[in-house]
């Protein structure tokens, strides 16, 4: 293979991994990492030695492992006091390293069929006064998606009977309902646009008031942008057994979250 295919490769692969955190994540998966440090020892070239650097530091900028970190510090080991191949453009990696952008620890859905967390069911739904829902969360919708038929969930619980509390996003749109035995469901759409691959921080904050109606309060980064008022409150006798998180009962790919909480 010519050094010129060689490095349209590595540049097409860089940008496939830069794209989204679920590409790069794949990546890791694969432990393209482990590959690019062998094939480094082995190539003379200059310009195909500096784009496998630069996988490396695009896959340690999300995450790096114990065993990565080893790999590394053994590659930079010498022998017979004699560095290995480009071992100095090695050293910029740890210079990126303390830069990070977004959280260290985080849950990824994948979107797809099965995806989301389980909750044990709930025997009572806890609140007095009130009670808050808050999350930070980050959109990265899968390739060739539908947008007009998926309606993926943020959050579901409820009963057995669907009586309780859920947030889908509708396109960019997130609404939130609740249902309630006897009464008709209670939605209200949050008129704010979340765009793939932006963290944000939702809060809802749920208020009781005992001789009128309670209200919720949207915060987006910390920013009120919404009220909603409405009868409190879903009183039921049955168990909360179906709590989910970033994806409905069936866990079906149209209504699974995508992306990172």
């Amino acid at each position: 293979m010519s050094l010129s295919l060689q490095a349209e490769i590595l540049s097409i692969l860089i940008g496939i991994m830069r794209k989204s955190e679920r590409n790069l994540l794949a990546s890791i998966d694969a432990q393209i990492y482990d590959e690019a440090l062998e094939l480094l020892n082995k190539i003379d070239n200059d310009v195909v030695a500096d784009l496998l650097v630069h996988i490396i530091t695009v896959s340690t900028s999300l995450t790096v492992s114990v065993n990565e970190l080893k790999l590394l510090l053994h590659y930079l080991k010498t022998e017979n006091r004699i560095w290995k191949k480009h071992s100095v453009k090695l050293l910029n990696i740890f210079k990126s390293l303390p830069y990070r952008h977004g959280p260290d620890e985080f849950f990824n859905f994948s979107g797809r069929n099965g995806s989301g967390i389980v909750l044990p069911p709930i025997n009572i739904w806890l609140y007095q006064n009130g009670f808050t829902i808050t999350t930070w969360f980050r959109i990265d919708p899968v390739a060739n998606c539908v947008i007009e038929k998926e309606k993926p969930y943020l959050y579901w619980f409820c009963t057995s009977k669907g009586h309780g509390y859920t947030a889908h996003f509708v396109g960019n749109c997130l609404v939130i309902s609740y249902s309630k035995l006897k009464e008709k469901t209670f939605q209200h759409c949050i008129q704010f646009e979340f765009k793939p691959r932006e963290w944000y921080m939702i809060t809802f904050a749920h208020e009781y008031q005992r001789w009128g109606k309670s209200s919720i309060h949207f915060y987006i980064n910390g920013q009120i942008v919404s009220n909603a008022y409405f009868s409190w409150s879903i009183e039921s006798g049955d168990l909360f057994d179906k709590c989910f998180i970033g994806c409905t009962p069936d866990r079906h790919d149209l209504t699974s979250f995508s992306g990172q909480l």
